[in-house]
């Protein structure tokens, strides 16, 4: 083939390339179409004909003569790199957008071929924005490590410090699982069948992807507290070098170095990190990554930048809805710099074009199902939404205010939720989201951010923070859960933060340029002393007080599962349930348990009857009338298990 190919001559190889390029996608589709059909016996399989016609293209392709059309056509700017690697991308995601519907229709459940191919298509859109020949210039990238060796080795150590906060006893601490995270586990092992195998899916504006990589961290490590929490658990520590990048390329490396620390050792972050139900935390290391990207492709006029940041976006869809808040965000700062910023931002109009295009064109399974299951796409706003769930028009006619004003009370909530009210809702720290020094350097931040907003950069930043606040605060309820929601701006505030005690610094005549040990020390003092308040705050305050799962029959429900999980019988299992304890209203019981069951028994201990073997479960409202029975009945194993320093859960193993 390389014979017939050199035969030819190089003056058409743009021809022969989309030629090839057209067979091998015509080849690609009838694998698909065949693959989303049940296997029939029969001579040949279905879509026979159609693969062969894509492999007489392909072999056409290298037959073709070198004639003086064909030269001006290979050497057209239609047929050239760029166009070609654009239309191989958007070709690429259109085939996975087209192969999701029909293994959605046929109900295939390996999607692996699919999201290949997705992935693909993206590939082949940055790629078709590489500044010159070689895509990856080692030389250079080697150069430029050399040069920023000393952030780079400040930001990894920034990371292995996160990483500890995070991975620390992880599937200890919190010593319980919630009910979300339960259901989280639940719906992550429910993937490898029915519609969230498709991996565009969602469940609960949860992406299917995303609840995939749980399941596959659950097959390496077994389905524990420790696999549920992995993904979190990276996707924090993932956020310091991105928090980074965004910080410096808004503010200097001083700025960037002060936000990664912020948010390395923020008690808020470290702790929605170790928990699987609030999947906000993976926005704060897409999200910035997303923005750093655009922000840096559009300042140095580096298409590839901008793609990269559009894909990313796209791929955000497919793990949590803090991707259509970005989004919405982008779309408002694309036309403010269009008409605010004329001069400057039509010069970086191609920039601005690389990135939507590659959202939309990454977007494209997604979006189809969106198309196809759009109550998939607004199911928390059709469940907790202010206006679609009635709570703005009942509350207006409860206290007799005006809408204006109760949406304008609902943006000051979710304000305050980071700075004043305590994060009870996923956490259970009386502690707000930012400590009180951290609250002082945000509040400077903030004003000079303001201040600056007629720097693209400073704007962006207003932007990503009031976006997410506003979300909050106008379309999600309850209010008391704006604390853990608000993570969406948390990357925004710990950048306002640093720029702020930054400038507090150059303000009393501590600059860095001036007197680097003063301003040094200063620094240090400051971050030495918010290491103190967040590590106490998170491992004293909350993680040995027993605050998690919001109340005893969240708490009892995953002691309950742990106990039926190592439970050695094959001998019944009884809950001596109650109105308030009850086996089944907690996912995380069944998901610790294995999906092994225990019988509720709501009467009297005395009318039921056992065999040997068997195991009676008592919660704290019963336990005193096991111990009365398990007195009557002596001889086997009794077994009390604590929350603390409180009895929450009595066994008795009858013999």
């Amino acid at each position: 083939m390389a014979d017939l190919y050199e035969r030819g001559g190089g003056d058409i190889r743009n021809a022969r390339r989309l030629v090839a390029f057209v067979g091998v996608y015509i080849i690609l589709v009838s694998q698909f179409l065949v693959f989303s059909k049940p296997v029939e016996e029969t001579l040949t399989p279905p879509y026979t004909g159609l693969a062969l016609i894509g492999i007489g293209i392909v072999v056409l392709g290298q037959l073709m003569p070198a004639r003086p059309f064909l030269r001006r056509l290979s050497d057209s700017t239609a047929l050239g790199d760029r166009a070609f690697w654009i239309l191989a991308g958007a070709s690429f995601s259109a085939l996975a957008m087209m192969a999701m519907y029909f293994f959605t229709t046929y109900a295939r459940v390996n999607y692996i071929p699919v999201v290949t191919v997705w992935l693909l298509g993206m590939g082949c859109y940055i790629y078709a924005f590489k500044p010159g020949q070689d895509f990856f210039d080692l030389s250079g990238f080697l150069d430029a490590v050399r040069k920023r060796r000393v952030e780079i080795v400040l930001v990894a150590l920034l990371m292995v410090g996160a990483a500890a906060a995070r991975f620390h006893r992880l599937g200890e601490i919190p010593r319980v699982l919630d009910g979300d995270e339960g259901a989280v586990g639940l719906m992550a092992q429910a993937t490898v069948e029915g519609r969230l195998s498709n991996s565009f899916a969602m469940w609960d504006n949860f992406g299917a992807l995303y609840l995939q990589l749980i399941n596959v961290s659950m097959n390496l490590f077994g389905a524990t507290p420790f696999a549920l929490r992995l993904l979190p658990a990276v996707g924090g520590t993932l956020a310091i070098p991105c928090v980074y990048l965004l910080a410096r390329e808004i503010g200097g490396r001083r700025i960037g170095m002060l936000a990664a620390f912020l948010i390395a050792f923020s008690h808020s972050h470290i702790h929605f990190s170790r928990i699987a139900s609030v999947a906000y935390i993976q926005g704060t290391w897409l999200a910035p990554l997303e923005l750093y990207f655009l922000l840096s492709g559009i300042r140095k006029r580096q298409s590839w930048r901008a793609a990269l940041g559009g894909v990313i976006l796209a791929a955000h869809f497919s793990v949590y809805l803090t991707s259509q808040v970005i989004a919405g965000m982008l779309l408002v700062f694309t036309l403010l710099l269009l008409f605010l910023y004329r001069s400057w931002f039509k010069t970086r109009l191609v920039q601005a074009a690389a990135f939507w295009g590659g959202f939309f064109i990454a977007l494209f399974p997604a979006g189809l199902y969106f198309i196809m299951q759009p109550g998939e796409f607004t199911n928390r706003l059709d469940k907790e939404g202010m206006f679609q769930s009635g709570w703005l028009q009942a509350t207006m006619e409860s206290t007799g205010q005006g809408a204006a004003e109760i949406l304008f009370g609902r943006v000051v909530h979710s304000f305050l939720s980071l700075i004043y009210y305590p994060a009870f809702d996923f956490y259970g720290s009386p502690a707000p989201v930012l400590s009180m020094i951290s609250t002082v350097m945000f509040l400077a931040g903030l004003g000079l951010a303001f201040w600056r907003a007629r720097n693209p950069s400073y704007l962006l930043l207003n932007g990503y923070f009031w976006a997410a606040t506003i979300a909050v605060g106008m379309f999600a309820l309850p209010p008391s859960a704006d604390s853990y929601r608000m993570l969406m701006a948390l990357p925004a505030a710990m950048i306002m933060a640093a720029i702020g005690l930054d400038e507090i610094l150059q303000m009393f005549g501590v600059s860095w340029n001036a007197n680097r040990f003063a301003y040094g020390a200063g620094v240090s003092i400051v971050l030495l002393s918010l290491l103190a308040f967040n590590l106490q705050t998170y491992y004293l305050d909350f993680a040995g007080r027993c605050r998690f799962a919001a109340d005893v029959a969240g708490r009892f429900a995953s002691y309950l599962g742990t106990q039926i999980q190592e439970t050695h019988t094959d001998q019944k299992i009884y809950l001596l349930s109650d109105a308030i304890f009850i086996y089944g209203t907690h996912p995380s019981t069944p998901f610790l348990s294995h999906s092994r069951p225990a019988v509720n028994f709501p009467d009297p201990l005395e009318n039921l009857t056992v065999i040997s073997g068997e195991v009676i479960i008592a919660p704290p409202s019963r336990m005193e009338e096991l111990e009365l029975w398990a007195r009557d009945h002596p001889g086997g194993d009794l077994r009390y298990t604590y929350d603390c320093k409180d009895p929450i859960l009595l066994m008795y193993t009858v013999p």
